[in-house]
């Protein structure tokens, strides 16, 4: 990776560097939804990095994969630009929480979620 100098010239960023800003990055986590815009169907799920299903979600239209077994039947009838993945909460961890904390925290949150939406709404 490159850094800009004060002057704006580049240079690469050393290790420690790099460790340094892996170790003070945010870890947000959260709920989302996989809907079915044509169904109106959802797929709720947790995670402790939320732009990993923002990935993983573009990932599968962009190969036609589906992103869930959940979903395979609706994703070959309607496609995969049916789907459209909303963030229905996030939480940051805490500096104080442990990564099994945050972990059961993130999956509280998720069935707390569940219960707002009737069974027959969510895959």
């Amino acid at each position: 990776m490159e850094n800009k100098d004060s002057d704006g010239t580049s240079r690469k960023k050393s290790k420690k560097e790099m460790l340094k800003e892996y170790r003070e990055r945010k870890e947000i986590g959260g709920v989302y939804s996989i809907r079915n815009e044509r169904t109106d169907k959802r797929l709720i799920q947790s995670t402790t990095t939320i732009t990993k299903a923002e990935s993983q979600l573009a990932f599968a239209r962009g190969t036609g994969l589906c992103v869930h077994p959940l979903l395979a039947d609706d994703w070959k009838e309607f496609g995969p630009e049916a789907f459209a993945l909303e963030i229905l909460e996030s939480l940051e961890k805490k500096a104080d929480e442990t990564s099994e904390e945050f972990t059961d925290n993130v999956r509280t949150l998720e069935a707390l979620w569940r219960e707002r939406f009737p069974k027959e709404a969510l895959y």
